[in-house]
């Protein structure tokens, strides 16, 4: 067995001190370094395309609420906030990018245009990163198409035409050309024509086109039917006949039947109809009861004028014997109101 002078270990000792004399303090290492990178999460819905991230796609159709998470790796000791951008590209139409974050990134939004849109996000803490990605917008339902109904734009369809609100002479009007994507599109007048005065741009964005002008007082008592065609969000074909009718600037009134505001007498258990009538004002029209009680067994219905003159008819079979009064009012498309008081008696 080797024996270990004291000599020997003095020596070494003396020997490593020197050493670390000559080479110094070590100097202080975080590990690991502070980094941050964007990911491409494909739990999230993400695929990864080569060096593209394709996130996940949306929709235009209602419900179209979207959102995606830009996803950002961490690594040691970096800042509490990222911040976001856009290096290149565009965001489809209604999506927004987070500007600032202290975890992931997110891009959120109701889609309002389809198609493929590339866009290279950037993202900054110290450090800066780019990510290069794309977002597909489609649709989802029917087809996009032209809108009829008095819901929306006052209009009634009628034999395949739509009866948009009247025009009155010279006064500003405003006609809606709905779309049910309501996402923008083309039109152009192919066939007719629209009312003097009148103009329809060919071009619109959001709900759908909108005729406007002033038509003069030689237009008055005149209808005109004109069809459009044009393509929607998604390059759909767009087509329908409208009509128009130019109505003269008159007040709106209730028009009294031959009978004057004493209605014709009904009877228990006999079918009963008056239909009321208006003078003035611009369709579409609508009645209601503003006062009193209409006699049990009759109510207010759509007489053969449609839709555009709704609840102009008092029917039914009425039940109870005695006299009624009431107040009927109308109201036009514009928002003019007339009302008339009538008393109709029931007999046993």
């Amino acid at each position: 067995m080797r024996r270990t002078t004291k000599a020997a270990l003095t020596l070494a000792a003396t020997v490593a001190a020197m050493m670390a004399v000559a080479m110094g303090p070590a100097s202080a290492t975080t590990y690991p370094p502070p980094s941050f990178s964007l990911g491409c999460p494909t739990a999230d819905g993400e695929t990864l395309d080569g060096t593209v991230c394709v996130l996940p796609p949306g929709v235009t159709t209602a419900p179209n609420s979207y959102s995606a998470t830009i996803a950002v790796g961490r690594r040691g000791n970096i800042g509490p906030t990222v911040t976001f951008a856009l290096a290149a590209g565009s965001l489809p139409p209604g999506l927004t990018l987070s500007a600032q974050s202290t975890g992931n990134g997110t891009i959120t939004g109701n889609p309002t245009k389809t198609g493929t849109f590339n866009f290279t996000i950037k993202a900054t803490d110290g450090q800066t990163h780019t990510m290069a990605a794309q977002i597909t917008i489609t649709t989802q339902g029917p087809p996009d198409q032209l809108v009829c109904n008095l819901a929306a734009n006052g209009a009634v369809l009628e034999n395949g035409i739509c009866v948009l609100p009247d025009a009155i002479d010279g006064l500003p009007y405003t006609g809606h050309l709905l779309t049910s994507h309501q996402a923008g599109g083309t039109l152009s007048i192919i066939s007719g024509a629209l009312p003097p005065g009148l103009t329809l741009p060919a071009t619109f964005t959001g709900s759908g086109d909108t005729i406007s002008g002033t038509p003069p007082v030689s237009a008055t008592n005149v209808t005109d039917d004109f069809t459009v065609q044009g393509t929607g969000d998604l390059g759909q074909p767009l087509y329908q006949t409208y009509q128009i009718f130019v109505a003269p600037d008159e007040p709106l009134a209730v028009g009294l039947p031959a009978s004057g505001p004493t209605l014709t007498p009904g009877t228990v258990g006999q079918a009963y109809a008056q239909d009321f009538f208006i003078s003035g004002g611009g369709n579409p029209y609508t009645w209601s009861v503003a006062a009193g009680q209409l006699p049990p067994g009759l109510t207010l219905e759509n007489s053969s004028a449609g839709p555009r003159d709704a609840d102009n008819q008092l029917a039914g079979t009425p039940t109870t014997a005695g006299t009624f009064t009431f107040t009927m009012k109308v109201t036009d498309y514009d928002g003019q109101q007339a009302t008339q008081q009538f008393t109709l008696t029931i007999q046993a």
